[in-house]
C-alpha cells in the first residue's frame, strides 16, 4: 500500500488553490453574517393606491383610467428586516394637488412605509409618474329591462309575466360613461326550468348602438338583482262553488247551481295542475242564501292563475226550481255539554224558523221534526240571563236546512 505523504500534499498547487477558495468563501459568510447587516432589495408590483390622500373625491371626480397600475420599489435596511418585507409594507400613491376639473393629468408618485417601527428606507421607484384621466361623478336612474333568451322550458308549459326585483336601478359613475347608457338589461345564465324560479341576474348596460358598455367604474344602489320566471301549465276544468255555514248533515248537492260559464281554460303552476280537478269561483253563505239572484265572483283577484279564455268574472245562481221554503216554530230546545253548570232554558219556542230545501221534503216537515241545540262549549256563560245562538238541526233529512241565525235565552 502506498504511504500518504502530507508534506507533498501541502506543497501541491492544486491543493493550495482549492484550500484558498474554501477559506475565502468561509470568510465571506462570516463577514456577511456577523459583520455586514445592511442590504437592499426590490419589491415587485406594488399597487398604486389611488384612495390614499384622494382629495379628488371632494371635487366630485373619479379616476377613469391610468397608465400605470403597479411599480417596483427598491428598499434598503438591515438584512433581517428587508428580507421579510412584502407589498403590504409600502404604499405607493399619486399626488393629486394639481387636479381641479375633469381631464387628463400627469401625477407624481410617492411611496411611504406602512410601519414606523421597522428600520428600512425606500430608495427608489421604477416610475415616478403616471397619467390618469378624471371625470365628474353623476347618478341616473334606469328601468331594468329583462333578457331571458337563454331560458328554455318544456313544450307543455308556458311562461307568465316575467319581472325583475328591483325593477329600476340608480347607477353612479363617471359622467361621460353614465351619459352613454341607453338601457340597462338584467340577464340570467342559460338553463332549462320546469317550475317557477327566482334567478340571480347580472346587469348589462348598452349604448344607443346596442354596444355593451363596460361597468368597471359604475356602482349601483342595489347589491342583488333577480328575475322571477313564473311557469304555468294549461288545463281545462269545470267551475264550482264552495259553501260556508253548512249545517251538519245537509247535502249541498240538493241545491241546483247554474254558472255563467261551466268550465274555464286556465293556466296554473305545474304542481297545482297535477291535482286540480275543478276551479272554485268563490264561496256562498248558506245562512244568507239568495235564490235566483246571481253571485258574481271577480277572477282578477285570483293570484298565480291566468285565464286564457279572457273571462274576468263568473256568476253562480242558485235556482229556486224544486226548492221550497216555509217557516215553522221549534219547541224542542236542548243543551249540549252542560257539565256541572246549572243552566235553565227560558225560551219555550223559537218562532219563524225558515226551512229551505227540496220541495217534497220541506212540504212534509213540521216543527216537531226539528231540534234547536245550545252547545255550552261555545258559550261564555255569565251570571243571570243571557241570549245565545242556537243551531237548528233537522235529524230526519239531509235535503233541507234552516236559513238564518236564531237565538234562545238561558239563565245560570
Amino acid at each position: 500500500m502506498k504511504k500518504f505523504n502530507l508534506q507533498k500534499l501541502l506543497e501541491s498547487n492544486r491543493f493550495t488553490l482549492f484550500f484558498s477558495f474554501i477559506l475565502a468563501v468561509t470568510i465571506w459568510v462570516v463577514v456577511v453574517t456577523f459583520f455586514s447587516t445592511e442590504a437592499r432589495t426590490t419589491i415587485k408590483n406594488v399597487p398604486v393606491n389611488v384612495e390614499y390622500n384622494a382629495a379628488y373625491h371632494n371635487l366630485g371626480l373619479e379616476i377613469i383610467d391610468m397608465d400605470i397600475q403597479t411599480v417596483d420599489v427598491t428598499v434598503a435596511g438591515p438584512r433581517s428586516v428587508i428580507g421579510n418585507l412584502t407589498k403590504d409594507d409600502i404604499i405607493v400613491y399619486p399626488q393629486f394637488s394639481n387636479v381641479r376639473v375633469a381631464g387628463k393629468y400627469d401625477l407624481a408618485l410617492n411611496a411611504v412605509k406602512t410601519s414606523t417601527i421597522m428600520e428600512y428606507q425606500i430608495e427608489s421607484l421604477s416610475s415616478y409618474q403616471l397619467t390618469a384621466r378624471f371625470d365628474s361623478v353623476i347618478e341616473k336612474t334606469f328601468p331594468v329591462e329583462i333578457d331571458v333568451s337563454n331560458i328554455t322550458i318544456p313544450s307543455e308549459f308556458m311562461v307568465d309575466k316575467i319581472y325583475t326585483t328591483p325593477d329600476s336601478v340608480t347607477i353612479t359613475g363617471p359622467e361621460k360613461s353614465v351619459s352613454q347608457i341607453a338601457k340597462v338589461v338584467a340577464k340570467v345564465e342559460a338553463q332549462e326550468i320546469s317550475q317557477t324560479e327566482v334567478l340571480p341576474a347580472t346587469l348589462v348596460m348598452y349604448d344607443e348602438t346596442e354596444t355593451e358598455i363596460e361597468n368597471t367604474h359604475f356602482s349601483y344602489d342595489q347589491d342583488e338583482f333577480t328575475i322571477t320566471v313564473p311557469i304555468l301549465k294549461e288545463i281545462v276544468v269545470p267551475v264550482k262553488v264552495e259553501y260556508i255555514n253548512v249545517p251538519d248533515g245537509f247535502n249541498v248537492s240538493t241545491l241546483n247551481v247554474k254558472f255563467s260559464q261551466k268550465e274555464v281554460d286556465i293556466a296554473v303552476p305545474p304542481r297545482v295542475a297535477e291535482t286540480m280537478t275543478a276551479f272554485t269561483a268563490g264561496y256562498i253563505d248558506l245562512k244568507t242564501l239568495a235564490f235566483d239572484s246571481p253571485y258574481v265572483f271577480d277572477l282578477t283577484a285570483q293570484t298565480g292563475y291566468r285565464f286564457l279564455d279572457g273571462v274576468t268574472e263568473i256568476s253562480a245562481t242558485i235556482s229556486a226550481e224544486d226548492i221550497s221554503r216555509k217557516n215553522v216554530s221549534v219547541s224542542e230546545i236542548k243543551i249540549l255539554n252542560q257539565g256541572s253548570q246549572n243552566v235553565e232554558i227560558l225560551t219555550d219556542t223559537i218562532h219563524n224558523v225558515e226551512i229551505v230545501g227540496k220541495a217534497s221534503v220541506v212540504e212534509e216537515l213540521t216543527g216537531d221534526n226539528i231540534v234547536a241545540e245550545i252547545d255550552m262549549t261555545k258559550v261564555s256563560l255569565a251570571q243571570g240571563q243571557q241570549t245565545v245562538a242556537v243551531e237548528i238541526i233537522i235529524p230526519s233529512t239531509h235535503e233541507a236546512y234552516a236559513r238564518g241565525t236564531y237565538y234562545a235565552t238561558i239563565k245560570n
